[in-house]
Parts: C-alpha cells; structure tokens; sequence
C-alpha cells in the first residue's frame, strides 16, 4: 500500500473518480432521473431547505465504526433545537434502531439499496440528489428536496439541464457526507461537527445495523465468524496507509480524496468545526473531540454578567 501522505496527485485522484463514477453508472444516471422527474417536479430543490439549517449547529452522521460511540450522546441531545442532525442514508438504521431520528437524511446512492427499510421517515426531511436511486426514492415517506452535483462539463451538465438547474447545486468531495458538509456550511450556521465520517478502517469498514453490515452477517457462519468477516471486508478496501501519531490504518482512494477534499474545505472557514470521527480529518483542520466532549458544550450555562 502507497502512504496517504506521500505525494498525491489530489486532481488527478478527483478527476479519475469523477469521471470514473459516471463511466460506471452514467445509464443509472439517465433511468434514475426519468423515473424521478416527477417527484422532483412535485418537491423541488433546496430553497426551503436553508433557513431549516440557518443558525443552527450542524451534526453530520456518517456510517463508519466510530459511530457507535456516538450513539449515546446523539440519543441524549438529537432534539435540542439548536442542533441539526443530518444523517448519511447509511447512517440512518443504527441511529433508527437507537431512537434518533435526525432533522435530516442525505443520500445520492444511484442503485437500490434498502437503506430506509423497518425506518418510520416521516418527519423526516430527504435531501435527495436528483440521480438518485428511484427505488430507493419511493421508499421515503417524508419531505423531499433534490439537489445536482456542482460538476460541470460536456457529460454532467445535460443532466443537471433536465433536472432543473433551478434545484441548487452541492459540491461533492465524492462521499455523500461531504455533500452534506458543503451544504451546510452553504448556510450561515453556527458551527459543524462529524461523526463516522471515519475515512478510514482497521478491522472493520461499517457500523453495526447498516446495510453493508447485514450484508457481511449473511456471510458469517462456522467457518466464518462475523470479526474474520468485517476483517475481511475492510482488507479487500485498503489501498493506502494512513497514520495518525503512533496509529496506523487504512484507507481507499474514495476516502482518501474526500480526506483531502474536506481538508482543504475547512482551512477556508471560519465557523468552527469539530471532528468527532476516528480517524476522520487532521486535527490541524479540525476540533478533535471525542462525541461526550462535544454534546458537553450545550450544557455549558452562559456567565451572569
């Protein structure tokens, strides 16, 4: 494996997952809009979305292991109503199945996969990338708003014309997470926090009860306990190493260049960001906090003048 820090080529590993995205799944793209149309045109685009998230400070869920550490303190604070939580379609059955249920659901996944099933989503407010998957469009039961990718060229931009160029356009560091990011602080709002937004692996690649981790427990039987399994997993995805101090893990190209997209992202502002992701970004660009230390800051009492 090449070192995570050992001169990469940032533009030429964003460019070749760009288009390496659309190579795969530009057919996906065409179907899952056609069918979507509909919808798009009864819901809209992301207008109505900002003053939601205005003010407020935001926490973005990802799906990484370090997220089960984080369940208990979301659980205690989620419904504070100057927190936002928005939350990863992957994300979304961990935090269900512990009672969160978060402001809202980001997801741009182009194939069908149920992230949404046993979930109650209404309440719920989708933000839907308008090439999203249809299947996985109809499954949503509360309010929508669809947004395109801020990728322009001869490929993209005929898709973001049929669209509706009138939806809002997201930046993407190629993880729906840093969509997420980039939406938010498109917002005016008072402060940004990650959590299993992990960017990298050791033994395991995903929380307990998402998708891709039901996926692994149908593999396990005899021969095959469920950590060999998750290990397994995780080792077929490393391409790169990554180290922290004395930690050592790994990581794959699409995490690396949203490593390195979101980085240099947070170096340009000037709302506080905390990282409680592990290992997530650089703490030279973000606040490294573990979740109990962060939801600590809402119980802190103003001083009496």
């Amino acid at each position: 494996m090449m070192r995570a820090d050992g001169g990469i080529d940032r533009d030429a590993l964003f460019a070749a997952l760009n288009e390496g995205i659309l190579d795969e799944r530009a057919g996906a793209f065409r179907r899952n809009l056609a069918r979507n149309r509909d919808a798009i045109r009864r819901h809209g685009g992301l207008r109505t979305v900002v003053p939601l998230i205005e003010g407020r400070h935001v926490a973005i869920v990802g799906a990484g292991p370090s997220l089960e550490g984080a369940l208990g303190p979301l659980g205690r604070y989620h419904h504070r109503q100057e927190l936002c939580v928005i939350a990863a379609d992957m994300a979304l059955r961990p935090l269900a199945r512990n009672g969160i249920r978060p402001a809202f659901v980001i997801s741009c996944e182009t194939k069908p996969v149920d992230f949404f099933a046993g979930v109650d989503t209404t309440g719920m407010h989708l933000l839907a990338f308008s090439c999203m998957s249809s299947v996985n469009l109809r499954r949503w039961r509360g309010r929508v708003s669809f947004y395109n990718w801020m990728i322009h060229n001869d490929r993209y931009d005929p898709l973001w014309r049929d669209a509706g160029e009138e939806l809002g356009f997201v930046a993407t560091g190629n993880l729906v997470t840093t969509q997420a990011v980039a939406l938010a602080l498109g917002c005016r709002i008072a402060s940004l926090a990650l959590f299993g937004n992990d960017l990298g692996f050791r033994r395991r690649y995903y929380a307990a009860e998402t998708v891709r981790f039901h996926e692994t427990l149908c593999a396990v039987d005899r021969l095959l306990p469920l950590p060999t399994a998750e290990f397994r997993t995780a080792r077929r995805a490393a391409e790169y190493a990554l180290l922290r101090g004395n930690d050592a893990y790994c990581t794959n190209s699409q995490f690396l260049a949203a490593k390195l997209w979101l980085e240099e992202l947070f170096s340009k502002q000037a709302v506080p960001i905390f990282d409680c992701s592990d290992p997530g970004c650089s703490g030279s660009h973000a606040i490294k906090l573990a979740p109990k230390e962060y939801f600590a800051r809402f119980d802190r009492k103003p001083r009496r003048r």
